[in-house]
């Protein structure tokens, strides 16, 4: 059986939505239920990241803690600039799928030294 995944979602709702039709067009099932479970929260109002940080990672940190209560058992996240806050969400005690860090692996693991 799959973990549950968790979905910080919101910034920008495109993004979410985009990533959202990924993961169902590349999960492998033959039928409905062979998907995953997914509980998203979609929350536009995440403060701004670059402008006020501190909020967005208490916010950030807030959905997350949430998406465990709700039944999440690892964390995913489409926004590549709130992964700043990476920390604020794992501080939710659940894995959390950081892509910008499986991203700089999957590019070394090609020989890349500088990826642009």
């Amino acid at each position: 059986m799959s973990r549950i995944l968790g979905v910080l979602g919101g910034m920008g709702p495109a993004a979410t939505t985009a990533f959202l039709a990924r993961v169902q067009a590349l999960t492998p099932a033959a039928g409905d239920e062979d998907h995953i479970r997914v509980i998203a929260d979609i929350n536009p109002q995440v403060p701004n990241r670059h402008t006020q940080p501190e909020a967005a990672g208490r916010t950030l940190g807030e959905m997350a803690r949430a998406l465990k209560t709700a039944g999440a058992q690892v964390l995913a996240m489409p926004c590549n600039t709130a992964h700043a806050h990476a920390d604020a969400i794992r501080a939710a005690g659940l894995p959390f799928i950081d892509m910008i860090a499986e991203t700089a692996k999957a590019a070394g693991a090609t020989g890349a030294r500088r990826v642009g």
